[in-house]
């Protein structure tokens, strides 16, 4: 019997914690929107994740897979534009906001699917 492979949950788990980590620095950017002189906190990523999942669209409807990576940095942002020094701009944070819980919901579904087909291979019935 060949060993199970669980490389695309490890990696949809990478996906996961990424978003995760993205929600928190965004949460703390809304919640200093009215702090004098502070600055926009952002996640970087590189593309290995993206790269390593080998996302493709199916269909012209789907959503785009996002560049991402394990090797995240939180970075701060420069600029002003409010009089106290502050640069968060509450648009864009809530704008960024949806867009990571959308990405958190499509991996949360993708590594459901996972389980359940794992479920179903190891003899647990259908789900």
């Amino acid at each position: 019997m060949s060993s199970i492979d669980f490389s695309s949950i490890n990696k949809l788990q990478t996906a996961l914690d990424r978003s995760s980590l993205t929600h928190n620095v965004i949460a703390q950017n809304i919640a200093n929107v009215d702090t004098p002189n502070y600055k926009e906190k952002k996640v970087v990523f590189g593309d290995e994740l993206a790269s390593a999942l080998q996302a493709k669209r199916t269909d012209p409807r789907h959503f785009e897979f996002t560049n991402s990576s394990s090797g995240a940095r939180v970075v701060t942002e420069g600029g002003s534009i409010q009089n106290n020094g502050n640069n968060v701009d509450m648009d864009k944070q809530m704008t960024e906001l949806a867009q990571n819980q959308i990405e958190y919901q499509s991996y949360a579904d993708v590594i459901s699917r996972e389980f359940n087909k794992w479920n179903i291979v190891l003899g647990g019935g259908n789900s």
